[in-house]
């Protein structure tokens, strides 16, 4: 299976999932000048690992949608798993991810720093959600687009296992000029529209954009409502051994 088999027989299926995913009609219509559009970069090139960060919860359950009523852009997580040496799509394997809410917080009763003085969010744990692959390497999931919290910028974490082992564990990005939008444009997010670090100057993945383009979602908007946010992710038999 080539590399436009893999993402064509994935990228309907998004889509379609995405136009269920139906909020306020709020963006303006510049934001689909920016470049929204399914093109990918090499399929089969290794995701390296970075950093686990100090919000991880162990008890995130099988589930696609992860919002627990949260508000914010509806956004389509999709995935795409495929062998890093063969390019073939991965069936049954899983992918948890997390990230934080449109107040750039975290939920469950993890580290404190990631929701201080959040006594709710620490009972509840929304943009949480584990999904296995399909047979064709994809997996989706339901959630918002993530908010900012100071010193990192917009990101969401995922960890890969195959047969209940770590393949890798990393972290994926946004183009800044997709944030900076939403973040003006979008009523859940104006409260706070000025995030305070780029992708070029963040701790994890920042230093140049040949290091933070490997990492960054293709988007795409559907109907000026909702966005489908995909990532294709190679993985191969036994951890990852590249960094970030």
């Amino acid at each position: 299976m080539n590399r436009r088999e893999l993402l064509t027989k994935g990228i309907a299926t998004a889509a379609a999932f995405a136009a269920g995913l139906r909020g306020p009609n709020v963006l303006a219509q510049s934001l689909k000048k920016e470049s929204l559009d399914f093109t990918p970069g090499d399929v089969c090139t290794l995701t390296c690992a970075a950093t686990l960060g100090p919000c991880y919860y162990s008890g995130t359950t099988v589930r696609q949608d992860i919002t627990e009523g949260k508000s914010g852009l509806p956004m389509l997580l999709s995935f795409l798993i495929v062998d890093a040496d063969t390019c073939q799509p991965i069936q049954d394997a899983t992918i948890d991810i997390w990230h934080a809410d449109n107040s750039g917080v975290y939920s469950a009763p993890i580290n404190a720093m990631c929701n201080a003085g959040n006594a709710l969010a620490r009972q509840q744990t929304f943009l949480r959600g584990v999904q296995p692959t399909d047979s064709n390497g994809w997996a989706h999931f339901n959630s918002i687009y993530p908010g900012w919290y100071s010193g990192r910028t917009t990101h969401i974490h995922a960890t890969i296992r195959r047969t209940n082992s770590e393949m890798v564990t990393t972290q994926f990005f946004f183009a800044d000029t997709l944030s900076d939008f939403i973040y003006h444009n979008h009523p859940s997010y104006t409260q706070r529209p000025n995030k305070d670090t780029t992708n070029l100057n963040d701790n994890v993945i920042g230093g140049s954009a040949s290091r933070v383009t490997p990492f960054l979602f293709t988007p795409k908007l559907i109907d000026q409502k909702s966005l489908v946010a995909l990532k294709v992710i190679a993985i191969r038999s036994a951890r990852t051994t590249c960094s970030a």
